[in-house]
Formats: C-alpha cells, structure tokens, sequence
C-alpha cells in the first residue's frame, strides 16, 4: 500500500488519507484513531506515524466494522494495547470478522469470500458507545449515520470537524462502483437528508476529499439511489428472479462478477428489493419452489 501521512485539518484534528480515510485526535500527547484502515501494513504505519509525532495511541473509535475500516486494529491493539471502540450493532463484527462474510453471503461463506477485503483479523471492543452523544470522556460526539451498515455513526471533534464514514460516496467512486452496498435504504435516504442540515466546519467522507460543502456529494449520492431503484422497478415488470434482477443490473452498468462483487452487489440488491415491498412498489410471490419480485408498470 502507498505510504501513509498525516494531514493537519483543524486544531488537534488530523487526517490519514487511505482508501478508507482515517482520522486521528490528539489531546495531552494522547492520540485517538476514527477507524483503522484495512489491513496489518496499514496498522504498522499507523502505529510509526503516532511513534513519530510523540503520541502514544489511547483508542480506536470506529464509524462502523467493514473489514477496510477494522483492517488495522489487530495489529495496533496487540503492539500497543489501545481500546476499542464501537457501537453494539457493529461490535459483534469486529470480534467475530467471518460475520460480515457470512451476513453478505447469507450462510457459511463460500471459500473465495474468506480474505481480507470481506474479513479483518479479530480485535476486541473493550468499549461499546451509543449512537448518538458522547464518546466515552474524550470530547468527541457521535452522530448517528444508518444506512450503510447497522450501526454505523459520524464522529465529531472538538475542532468541529465530521468524520462521515460511508454515509457518502464521492462522485468517482459511484462512477466506477454505482451499485455501492447499502444496508438499509429508507436510513440512508433519511440519513442524506439529515446531512442537508448538518453543520461543520469541515466534513471528511471514508471515501471523498475532505470538504465544507456537502451538497453536491448529497445530490450525487441521493441521484445513485433512485437510478438504482428505477432500475430494479423497471426489472420487476411481469416478474422476474432475484438472479434475473441481478443480471439486468450487472448489463446495465457493466459490471463483470467475482465472488466479493456477487456478495456486496447481491446483498444491496436485496436491501432495495426489501425497500421497494415496503413501499408497496414491489410484491414478493412465492410458488414452485421460487421467489419472484412483481412490480406494476410504470407510466
């Protein structure tokens, strides 16, 4: 992985930018992480990086437990004993990795889904936090984000500075991903509009450029969203297989299938599935031993 390095944003706050943006707050020589990074590589430059500063690493707060936000806390927590932080929804994957794999697939994972994108090695929470308010004594404040995953949060410093986790997607990353993973589409939907009135001095997406303006991450976003529902709709005229479904999506945009894309644009699929038979858009018929999704003709 390319060289890590450390981002001054706004008072003690700093950002290490990665594939998964790490944050990091520092107060009396003490520093605290916003999540990990993905792997043992990404662990060990964070931990020189603190060395290197003068710090000492006291906690790990994480926004959710995907394994490239958990990646780096088995190495850190073994070289330096620091907590962990996590909600009680996302702590149960942080313990237990192989749960994400198992979630995603839906029953024992298949041997191609066992690897480091889909499970980080196993850490331990040693504090659960709630999803809103704040965390522990450390003058940051959680900020309840649902959507992207089960209890996912922001995480706000001092210096009012937002860590947003995978609330957002900037606008490159839908392009080559559109069908990003979504776990619960109506929190999303209600979690972008929340954003619209949320103040900050400076918003810091895992997967954008830092910014103080997130309007157009917003609409970018919020657009993705009702595309993929339009097209799951559109699939569902006459009825149609989840597989069916799935295949329309996959012509559509391109999208050629290995086992973690299966898994990850598979189970999105499904939480839009779910959305659209709650809306009453969708009907779920069961018969000869199959599942077909029937939605009504559009005008």
């Amino acid at each position: 992985m390319a060289r890590l390095t450390l981002q001054h944003l706004r008072g003690n706050t700093y950002l290490i930018p990665s594939p998964a943006n790490i944050g990091l707050y520092v107060r009396d020589g003490r520093a605290i992480l916003i999540d990990s990074g993905n792997d043992d590589e990404a662990g060990r430059q964070l931990a020189k990086l603190i060395a290197e500063q003068g710090w000492s690493l006291e906690l790990i707060v994480h926004t959710h437990s995907n394994a490239d936000h958990i990646g780096g806390n088995a190495f850190l927590q073994k070289k330096t004993g620091c907590r962990i932080a996590a909600t009680p929804l996302e702590a149960p994957f942080i313990h237990h990795p192989p749960l994400e794999a198992a979630f995603l697939y839906g029953g024992f994972p298949l041997p191609a889904l066992r690897n480091k994108f889909l499970m980080a090695k196993p850490s331990t929470v040693t504090d659960l936090i709630a999803e809103e308010g704040p965390i522990l004594d450390t003058g940051l404040q959680a900020v309840p984000l649902p959507g992207h995953y089960f209890g996912m949060i922001g995480v706000r410093t001092p210096d009012d500075v937002l860590f947003l986790g995978d609330s957002l997607f900037a606008s490159e990353i839908i392009e080559k991903y559109p069908l990003f993973f979504l776990y619960d589409i109506a929190a999303q939907l209600q979690t972008l509009e929340r954003l619209r009135c949320t103040e900050a001095a400076l918003f810091v997406p895992s997967h954008a450029a830092a910014t103080s303006e997130l309007g157009p991450l917003i609409a970018a976003n919020t657009a993705r969203i009702k595309a993929t529902l339009a097209s799951i709709r559109r699939s569902c005229v006459g009825g149609a297989s989840f597989e069916q479904i799935l295949a329309a999506l996959c012509h559509e945009h391109a999208i050629a299938l290995d086992a973690n894309q299966y898994v990850l644009v598979g189970a999105a699929v499904r939480s839009f599935l779910a959305y659209l038979v709650a809306k009453g858009e969708v009907a779920t018929v069961f018969g000869e031993g199959t599942l077909t999704w029937e939605g009504r003709a559009i005008s």
